[in-house]
């Protein structure tokens, strides 16, 4: 993706390549992932299970498994006084990015229960993080910051909840508690990996209007990982649609869903229920499987399930294509795509 040096850029990550290894295979799970998280919107990741997108958050925070390795690219956060830090060239557990966790960067992961320490009071691992970034505080004032944490996150009796285990709470209140813990600190980027995944849909839309209301309050850049393209429409400024370790369209929300110009992305789109069709609408699932990544396509990784595939596609994999300022594809059948509308 080429330069842009738009002042409101918080974090850019450029022709990203990760790798995970493991019994002497190597299966390279990013492959030259480049976006830009602005701040005051909110950047989605969307695709299928297993396509790289936890994987890049995790990448920001340095929190991969030790058989994993960043072969190449960058990841670069702007500090507001205009520093600028490469990411993925600090130690993962060393000082300076342990200082920037939570504090700058945060995220909140897609199990509250398995994230959240079974053994400590919801209240007490919130002010492991405040204390961790906010040293010489009381421990009355500690718990008053934890306190107001969660209630600024809607959840009731907060003083109370604030003494009890993550056992104790419903799953949208855990999920709540997670957020709670995540803008601690009021970061400048919020990492949010499927934050609603297995709630239902009133509490989902609860959580979505307390992550808006802190993009709108406090600036918060928000990147959010999802499979769903109803949040996208829900959450997004911009959305970058992902497949086998690769950007295969990014642009403004309105742009990419108006006008998809990759296949996957109108696959995508085609597979989910509008409202007002009735009952009787039908859906279409997208025909295949994902390849398996220890043994991938030579030229397009989406060629084998294609509808618009020809011979490039088998050996060439496509490079980015401007569709319009700030959106882009890779396909080489793209205005092909465009002609056939949604």
């Amino acid at each position: 993706m080429p330069e842009n040096n738009n002042n409101d850029v918080v974090l850019r990550v450029k022709d990203l390549h990760v790798s995970f290894y493991t019994n002497q295979r190597c299966n390279n799970v990013l492959r030259g992932v480049s976006f830009d998280i602005r701040r005051g919107r909110t950047l989605c990741i969307v695709g299928e299970s297993g396509c790289g997108k936890s994987v890049t958050a995790n990448s920001i925070l340095r929190l991969l498994p030790d058989l994993s390795r960043i072969e190449s690219g960058s990841i670069t956060y702007y500090k507001e006084d205009g520093t600028e830090v490469r990411l993925d060239q600090l130690e993962k557990n060393g000082k300076e990015m342990r200082s920037l966790r939570g504090k700058d960067i945060a995220i909140i992961f897609q199990d509250p229960m398995t994230a959240l320490n079974p053994v400590y009071t919801v209240g007490h691992q919130i002010r492991e993080i405040i204390k961790e970034h906010k040293p010489g505080l009381t421990k009355q004032q500690l718990k008053q910051e934890s306190i107001q944490d969660l209630a600024e996150m809607g959840i009731p009796a907060a003083e109370i909840r604030d003494g009890e285990y993550p056992h104790q709470f419903s799953g949208g209140m855990r999920q709540r508690a997670m957020i709670a813990m995540g803008m601690s600190c009021e970061p400048k980027i919020l990492l949010a990996d499927e934050p609603t995944t297995a709630l239902d849909v009133t509490i989902s839309a609860q959580i979505f209007d307390l992550m808006n209301g802190l993009k709108r309050d406090h600036g918060t850049a928000i990147m959010m990982i999802t499979h769903n393209m109803g949040v996208v429409a829900e959450m997004a400024d911009e959305v970058a649609v992902m497949y086998m370790g690769n950007i295969v369209e990014y642009g403004k929300v309105e742009d990419v869903f108006a006008n998809p110009t990759h296949p996957y992305t109108k696959a995508l789109l085609r597979s989910i229920p509008v409202l007002g069709k009735g009952r009787n609408q039908q859906l279409e699932p997208i025909r295949g499987v994902t390849p398996d990544p220890f043994n991938r396509p030579k030229g397009c990784q989406f060629c084998p399930r294609c509808d618009y595939a020809g011979e490039r596609c088998e050996t060439e994999m496509p490079s980015e294509e401007w569709v319009k300022e700030g959106h882009y594809t890779r396909c080489f059948h793209f205005r092909e795509v465009m002609k056939d509308g949604k």
